[in-house]
């Protein structure tokens, strides 16, 4: 049509995120900034990866994702959640696996070159994720913690265990002994969560699971809930300055919490958004990653 324009790329700038300390990822994150460079494509690299390829110019991992419209992540699954917890809803993450596992990776590494120019034009699908918020209200490391997995709380020393108390909405509901609890969204159902007898959730369901680790009674078992639940977590027992429990995000970041002290965990209003390719869906994953129904 006389007048018409050429529609704008989807996306124009884009950042790439490698795994700390991989020369794989590292010789794939120039690869992939110089064929996004030929596409007219603007590129940042966070701080670490920067650093790796000898460069300055990086931005804090933290941020990537709030001055880029899409971000590339180079490594597994602990890598993607790295980013994803400070990721902003409209900037979509793509996880390359170079790991073991790569659960919540859109693609394998022989594939990301070739398969660029789909990315690129908005052919992959856009699939919407849960988080939660965690909040800590006493102790040195109070505030409002965001996680894509999980919060577990647990004992420092896990050959001890603990009375823990759970409430929801302000109800209690239970107490119980363990070494730990696992509160767990849909994607981080297939996690710790499974590792500790949780149930394999699917990624769409508005919903939260309660999973006890190692509970000392035959009839405590994970409790699914729904994603309006208010929960809090509280551990038994004297306050201990100096720690005894640990509350962990995304296995990632922990620190310890004061006993007494209650932990509360809600459904975040913000998601994250995952891309992926648009002819696989979470049934193939659960075969091919995790063998389910294989």
């Amino acid at each position: 049509m006389k007048g018409s324009r050429a529609a704008a790329p989807k996306f124009r700038r884009i950042g790439i995120v490698a795994k700390m300390g991989s020369s794989s990822a590292t010789t794939l994150a120039a690869a992939l900034e110089k064929a996004l460079a030929r596409r007219g494509r603007r590129v940042s690299l966070d701080a670490e990866t920067a650093a790796d390829l000898g460069r300055a110019d990086g931005v804090a991992r933290t941020r990537i994702a709030l001055e880029t419209d899409l971000v590339v992540v180079l490594g597994g699954d602990g890598t993607l959640l790295s980013v994803a917890r400070s990721a902003p809803p409209d900037t979509p993450l793509l996880g390359v696996n170079l790991g073991t596992l790569g659960f919540l990776s859109g693609l394998a590494r022989r594939e990301v070159l070739a398969r660029l120019d789909d990315v690129l034009g908005g052919r992959f699908r856009e699939d919407r994720r849960r988080r939660m918020d965690v909040t800590i209200t006493r102790g040195p490391h109070h505030g409002t913690y965001r996680v894509l997995n999980d919060a577990v709380l647990n004992r420092e020393a896990l050959a001890r265990i603990s009375t823990f108390t759970v409430a929801l909405d302000g109800r209690p509901v239970a107490e119980f002994r363990a070494d730990g609890v696992i509160v767990s969204t849909p994607t981080g159902s297939t996690a710790y969560n499974l590792s500790a007898g949780g149930p394999i959730l699917h990624p769409a369901l508005p919903a939260i699971v309660i999973t006890p680790i190692c509970p000392h009674s035959l009839g405590q078992r994970p409790l699914v809930v729904s994603d309006t639940t208010q929960i809090r977590l509280t551990v038994l027992g004297p306050e201990r300055r100096d720690g005894g429990v640990y509350l962990t995000l995304d296995g990632q970041e922990g620190f310890p919490v004061l006993a007494g002290s209650p932990t509360d965990i809600k459904s975040s209003a913000a998601s994250v958004t995952l891309l992926r390719p648009a002819e696989l869906d979470h049934f193939d994953q659960l075969a091919g990653k995790l063998s389910w129904g294989v």
